[in-house]
């Protein structure tokens, strides 16, 4: 198998996911590349699971890629006075844009080895890991690709992916579902147990929506 997840937290979905994607997955804390293409994930990411063949086969030329962290968020935003002063000694201008390593593809290559190994030595303690992260970038000048802020999913899709998986799991164990109205007229299926917790969820992404239509 050319081609592995590293999560840091274990996590059954995915590694649901990654079982339909055709590709390994193990847990761990090191940053060794266990594969000749490797995807680190960090808990809590928002995993475009979608888009996770299309990332293993950009290292087919380039030595890593990461998505955009923020659009308007740059590096004079993060870290302490120092990490941003080391970060400026190398950078030359805090007026850039960072990467987010949260979703991390990295090849087994010279580069791609080296861009790891240099960012960790920058995560030194209290060292915002974003910086650290561009500082390497700029180290090492692996061929690089910068992915969409959109490579996150965002927080509706991730909600529905997990729960459409988790119900793929739970189902195959037997457990019956239940019909939840979301929303007038919407209704999604889940697990008894699971209620409250869709409700709430769901009420919240209304309750976002609204504010955004309505320009608040």
């Amino acid at each position: 198998m050319k081609s592995g997840i590293v999560i840091r937290k274990d996590d059954k979905v995915a590694r649901a996911r990654a079982a339909k994607c055709g590709v390994g997955v193990i847990l761990s804390q090191e940053w060794a590349l266990p594969w000749e293409r490797t995807l680190f994930i960090a808990p809590a990411t928002c995993v475009p699971w979608d888009l996770v063949g299309p990332g293993f086969d950009f290292l087919a030329k380039w030595d890593a890629a990461a998505p955009l962290w923020r659009y308007g968020a740059m590096a004079a935003d993060l870290g302490t006075p120092e990490d941003r002063k080391r970060t400026a000694s190398l950078t030359r201008d805090l007026r850039l844009l960072v990467f987010t390593p949260e979703l991390l593809f990295v090849r087994s290559s010279e580069a791609g080895k080296a861009l790891v190994e240099t960012w960790r030595a920058e995560c030194t303690s209290g060292a915002d890991e974003k910086l650290a992260f561009l500082r390497a970038l700029y180290l090492v000048k692996p061929l690089f690709c910068a992915l969409p802020r959109s490579w996150l999913a965002d927080l509706e899709a991730r909600a529905r992916a997990d729960l459409i998986a988790q119900q793929q799991i739970d189902r195959s164990l037997g457990e019956p579902l239940i019909t939840v109205e979301i929303s007038p007229g919407r209704f999604i299926r889940c697990h008894k147990r699971d209620k409250d917790k869709v409700l709430a969820q769901f009420q919240a992404l209304n309750a976002r929506r609204d504010r955004i239509a309505h320009g608040r």
